[in-house]
């Protein structure tokens, strides 16, 4: 299941690490954050080489609904609840700067990417929500141009926040322009490059690529989604991953807006082009054993309510990571790693957040002033005691639990194209029915940290129970933080 901007994706002529180099600055990344890190550093004269585990842009960043909004739902409440009003004021104000980035950007680059402003609404009809609404409407009128409604014409007699300014515009486009740029300023980009080891030898990263090249480097951007170095920083214990979904469809309806729900089921709606809509929502923490059909139902259920002669033409899904203090990481890995620079934790606005954030670290590259609001050092686990909680008991069940539970499945009961977690010799197996006479079969333990896995039948998927890796159903890695592919056994 493909994403409707994949239409607009170029082969660029990048090439691979075929060979040991050394290099001042190393991005691991080519998605948005690490695109805008080498745009930013490239601005600022820093020497440096980017390195992606596949194609430049075809990751999470392929995969987004590109609201490029500073609406995000409720954070603006859940900072102040978990740090002060002052660090949620910071928040906006960044959040209006990644915003104004992105325009500059565009502007001074004459990137022809189907810009097109229009305001967002993040509306609640659910009297809780209300208060939620009204609370973060009362936190931001004096900093950003919003409009309170009593109703509005979509949905009937909901309340709302109107956000003008706000804009969309097809993120493919504006990614393929910004690989463009760097190529023609020589910045040396590699695909198909995967880092699988990082080393420290006093003052020196030796980066392992492909099991076959190494990288000698001062110092590192990690901008590949979530971090891999375990346990430096205990990281997984500060983010967890988030699944959502998406659809696109021909639609005769004609948005003036793009539309955010604080109620649940959560979602989102925007304007793709003249005759097609995009929907995006059902978010859910990834790895939980779920009928994921319904997911996309609950989707398409909204859409027939707004037009019932809609037309599905593409369903897609994504993953985000949610730190569980609500605010982004970007600074120093830890104190032993203070040389690597993590930019994650864009909690489903990557697109004002990577700016704002790539800014943030070409500034600490170049001893300017930035602001710390994100940094890395800062005790996560008891702002969100709910968040917490969730995240031990998922580790516990994907550790342990979930692989005391797995049962012999007879493997002729399997459909052809789809997998499932059973039982063999008293040995947990991942096995995926290839055809009526050829099986395959994985160990279910996670490369990350060895939790156990779930099929997904509707993406075909294996899924981490516990940090929200993915595979394919061969066992090849999608998303991280593993980075190992899953391993075949024989039977």
């Amino acid at each position: 299941m493909k994403s409707i901007w994949m239409s607009n994706y170029e082969n660029k002529k990048i090439k691979s690490i075929n060979e040991d180099m050394s290099c001042s600055v190393l991005i691991i990344g080519g998605g948005i954050a690490g695109l805008m890190c080498a745009y930013y550093l490239m601005k600022s004269k820093i020497k440096f080489v980017l390195v992606d585990a596949k194609d430049l842009a075809s990751g999470v960043s392929a995969n987004t609904t590109a609201q490029v909004s500073i609406a995000h739902d409720k954070l603006y409440d859940d900072i102040c609840k978990k740090h002060s009003k002052e660090k949620a004021i910071r928040y906006l104000k960044s959040q209006i700067e990644g915003l104004n980035l992105i325009k500059n950007v565009i502007k001074e680059e004459k990137i022809e990417c189907d810009y097109k402003e229009e305001s967002t609404i993040l509306y609640a009809s659910d009297e809780k929500n209300i208060k939620i609404l009204q609370k973060q409407y009362e936190l931001i009128k004096d900093y950003a141009s919003v409009e309170w409604l009593d109703s509005i014409d979509l949905l009937k007699h909901k309340k709302a926040v109107k956000f003008n300014g706000q804009f969309i515009f097809n993120p493919m486009k504006y990614m393929m322009k910004i690989i463009d740029i760097l190529i023609e300023n020589n910045v040396p980009l590699y695909k198909n490059s995967k880092v699988t080891k990082i080393k420290k030898k006093n003052d020196i990263y030796e980066v392992d690529v492909n099991n076959k090249h190494k990288i000698k480097t001062k110092k590192i951007i990690m901008a590949c989604h979530y971090p891999f170095l375990n346990p430096d920083n205990l990281y997984f214990t500060k983010i967890y991953q988030s699944k959502s979904y998406v659809v696109a469809f021909e639609s005769k309806l004609k948005l003036k807006n793009n539309y955010l729900s604080l109620d649940k089921p959560y979602y989102y709606l925007r304007t793709y082009d003249d005759s097609t809509l995009i929907i995006g929502g059902s978010d859910h923490y990834t790895g939980l054993d779920i009928d994921i059909g319904k997911c996309y139902d609950t989707l398409i259920d909204k859409i027939y309510k707004l037009d019932k002669d809609a037309k599905v033409i593409s369903k897609w899904f994504t993953e985000d990571c949610m730190p569980i203090d609500s605010f982004p990481f970007a600074g120093e890995y830890s104190k032993i790693n203070n040389n690597i620079l993590l930019v994650t934790g864009f909690q489903k606005w990557g697109f004002t957040n990577s700016h704002i954030i790539a800014k943030t670290i070409s500034n600490m590259l170049s001893n300017k002033e930035y602001d710390d609001l994100y940094k890395t050092n800062r005790f996560t686990l008891l702002k969100d005691l709910k968040s917490t909680f969730r995240m031990i008991v998922h580790s516990i069940n994907g550790l342990i639990v979930s692989k005391l539970a797995v049962k012999k499945y007879e493997l002729d009961k399997i459909k052809v194209g789809s997998g499932k977690v059973t039982k063999i010799d008293n040995v947990n197996v991942l096995v995926y029915r290839k055809n009526k006479k050829e099986y395959l079969f994985l160990k279910n333990k996670c490369t990350h940290l060895g939790c156990s896995l779930i099929w997904n039948n509707v993406d075909k998927l294996w899924e981490c129970k516990c940090h929200g890796s993915i595979f394919d159903r061969y066992g090849k890695v999608i998303y991280g933080p593993a980075l190992k592919d899953l391993e075949k056994i024989d039977i």
